[in-house]
């Protein structure tokens, strides 16, 4: 008798400790607002990787309970700035009825993307036992800004030893991506004669096949200019920067025996961003080199940007005619007080950041202006003419061919050859 009222007592206490526990977990669920009426969903991924400068989507969640759509109680806690790398995360809270779900979406901001590498001149080519000078590059990252600082290079060139060489250049970012570039130095033999140039000036660009026309003498059309630069490439010419032809013509490098200078003028129809862009589009899609001489006081220098387009200075704003008493052909700079010419350089080469080079307007110059130029600090100095330019041409009187509307295809080829 004893041994059963034990059993039944085991039996009560079992069935008391069942009841509490299920109470208990009947009272923590209401407390911590557990209720599998209520079910919370994220709509899209529930981790998501993003490129660094992309934007976020926000896609939201959706709550339900008991069926019934109650997103609109959805709270959003958490932000993400893409612009950082980092991880985020959003968490989403459903409240109903005294009861509350919650998910999370993590989202990851990476940066993938390579640095850059731009040297400044692909290819050098110097003379047996001369130095080699750096020219210069820059590096920049879509994430970390400019890089430069962080460039490595090596070469194996031998000075002594004529040959091909290469310069290799390498950057790594901060999320381990890198980038490298090569620059070809030629080592040659000294030359055995005295090398020339042709240096070519243009001026307006205008497409006659789009029905556009133009009045000036000097205007070129595309089609015509095509032909030219397609005569260079056919015939492996190089187009140099104005950086690469200064530092032949002071001796500091070598350039291949197929060179030429292309110039412009003024920098009206056809030049710029503003009036008619036929210019910088040829010269990017044939990945050849000019340079334009603006008068800098008449446009703005952001209508000419362009790693194929160097710009340098045409005066300020003295490209006027007929402001000199009994000079013909030729502006202000003639005639002006020193103080004057001297300010209007000034401002010029405030806009080009850049003295490597000037060009007279209208061709024309005296002693005065020639000093003029010299005291502001310019290396080179470009008249007109129709002979090519050399080591021995006396650097502030630069020649260059005139290219008119009239010029052929074959009078071209005679300048440059």
């Amino acid at each position: 008798m004893k041994k059963k009222k034990i059993i039944i007592i085991t039996l009560i206490l079992i069935l008391v400790v069942s009841l509490l526990s299920i109470g208990g977990v009947f009272l923590y669920r209401q407390m911590n607002g557990v209720d599998n009426k209520l079910v919370i969903k994220l709509i899209g991924e529930k981790s998501i990787t993003l490129e660094v400068g992309s934007e976020y989507l926000e896609k939201g969640s959706k709550a339900t309970y008991d069926g019934e759509d109650i997103s609109k109680n959805i709270k959003i806690k958490g932000k993400v700035d893409t612009s950082k790398i980092g991880d985020y995360k959003i968490s989403y809270t459903a409240k109903y009825k005294k009861v509350s779900k919650s998910v999370t979406r993590k989202i990851k901001v990476v940066d993938t993307t390579n640095p850059e590498i731009k040297l400044e001149g692909e290819e050098l080519t110097l003379i047996v036992g001369t130095e080699y000078k750096e020219l210069g590059y820059s590096a920049s990252d879509n994430y970390d800004g400019d890089i430069t600082d962080k460039v490595t290079s090596t070469n194996n060139i031998d000075i002594n030893t004529i040959g091909e060489y290469e310069i290799t250049y390498s950057v790594k970012d901060s999320s381990g991506n890198d980038a490298n570039a090569t620059r070809k130095v030629n080592v040659i033999a000294k030359p055995i004669r005295e090398q020339k140039v042709a240096v070519l000036n243009y001026h307006f660009f205008y497409d006659s096949e789009a029905g556009e026309g133009c009045n000036e003498s000097i205007c070129e059309d595309v089609k015509d200019f095509r032909e030219h630069l397609n005569y260079l490439k056919d015939n492996h010419y190089k187009t140099l920067t104005m950086k690469e032809f200064r530092d032949w013509m002071y001796g500091e490098i070598e350039i291949p025996e197929k060179s030429v200078l292309i110039t412009v003028d003024d920098g009206a129809l056809g030049t710029g961003t503003h009036n008619g862009n036929k210019l910088i589009p040829i010269l990017e899609e044939y990945k050849m080199h000019a340079t334009l001489f603006l008068i800098t006081g008449w446009w703005d220098i952001s209508n000419y940007q362009s790693e194929y387009l160097d710009v340098e200075s045409h005066t300020h704003d003295m490209h006027t005619e007929g402001l000199c008493s009994g000079v013909t052909r030729g502006a202000q700079m003639l005639c002006q007080s020193n103080e004057q010419v001297h300010e209007d350089l000034q401002k010029s080469i405030a806009v080009t950041n850049s003295k490597l080079a000037f060009c007279f307007p209208f061709y024309a110059y005296n002693d005065n202006a020639i000093n003029l130029v010299k005291e502001a600090g310019f290396d080179l100095a470009f008249i007109g003419g129709s002979y090519k330019a050399s080591r021995n041409s006396d650097k502030y009187h630069i020649p260059r061919y005139p290219i008119m509307k009239t010029t052929s295809l074959q009078t071209f080829i005679n300048y440059v050859s």
